[in-house]
């Protein structure tokens, strides 16, 4: 099961608010975009796939800009595959980085990312550009990407002050990742970024995976239960049978030799239900006891 795409796609159908468009096309940048001033200065923001770039037209629309451009190859590098290079036209490239919450050097502005709606929107767009969630089926997993570590440093701030989400952050190869294990947090994390049918589809998952688990080992205990509890059967009614082909039974007490001939005639039931057929009944613990005497015989004999 690719879970990922599933949820990119349920967010490029997110509504689109004005509002909020700033700052999801901030997380599409701060994650795979950049400014490029020269003699035309421009936003470039390298998306994956055409329903990427269909939401990042549809939130630029949303806030005025419609001067776009789109440019398909295949990257041979670092990330080889189908590529959309989209370059962003503004002509007041100050104003436009600082309307969506960052400055011309990158910097996330924390003043704009006060309400956790906003950063909500941010980490939408983080998502639909670097967020990756494994096959919830198999293991819970949720990573972002970057070769700058400041955004994942901020990305762990905000979850964690914010929404009480705890990830961590690994330098790897030509970059770092900052991941959460813990799948009541990527559920949450879901619902928090609009994904509400696959944080559904998540949690299903994630209920009949403990179900199943919970079942497992109910049965794991219960055969062993079942494995201790025939050994000591069988270690009893062995006791039994060669006692009373060396010296007998009927030298032992009465009430010994009753346990002693239930056990023989009743090899599948526990020592409770051993007791429980006396009259007076008798715990598991008397029941063992004097059983344990016939035990302790045979083996000095």
């Amino acid at each position: 099961m690719a879970f990922t795409p599933e949820v990119r796609e349920e967010l490029y159908h997110f509504p689109v608010e004005k509002r909020f468009s700033y700052a999801e096309l901030a997380g599409l940048i701060k994650f795979k975009g950049s400014i490029e001033i020269g003699e035309t200065t421009y936003i470039e923001l390298l998306l994956k796939d055409t329903g990427a770039v269909r939401r990042a037209k549809l939130i630029l629309k949303a806030i005025g800009i419609d001067d776009t451009s789109v440019i398909y190859q295949n990257q041979e590098k670092l990330n080889p595959g189908k590529t959309f290079i989209m370059k962003v036209m503004t002509y007041d490239v100050k104003k436009f980085i600082s309307e969506i919450g960052l400055d011309l050097i990158g910097r996330i502005r924390d003043d704009f990312f006060r309400d956790p709606a906003i950063i909500s929107a941010f980490l939408r767009g983080a998502f639909i550009s670097s967020g990756y969630i494994a096959d919830p089926s198999k293991y819970h997993h949720l990573e972002f990407y970057s070769r700058q570590i400041d955004v994942l440093k901020w990305l762990k701030e905000k979850l964690e002050n914010n929404f009480g989400m705890v990830g961590f952050i690994v330098d790897v190869r030509y970059g770092y990742r900052f991941y959460i294990k813990d799948g009541e947090m990527i559920n949450e994390f879901l619902n928090l970024i609009g994904a509400i049918n696959s944080a559904k589809v998540f949690s299903s998952i994630m209920s009949s995976k403990k179900i199943n688990s919970d079942v497992t080992r109910s049965m794991n205990f219960i055969d062993a239960n079942s494995k201790r509890s025939g050994n000591a059967s069988w270690k009893q009614i062995s006791a039994i049978k060669f006692i009373q082909d060396q010296i007998g039974l009927e030298n032992f007490p009465e009430d010994i030799q009753t346990i002693a001939l239930l056990r023989l005639n009743h090899p599948e039931l526990s020592l409770r239900e051993i007791g429980n057929m006396l009259n007076p009944p008798l715990s598991k613990s008397i029941v063992y006891r004097r059983l344990s005497k016939i035990i302790k015989m045979a083996e000095n004999k």
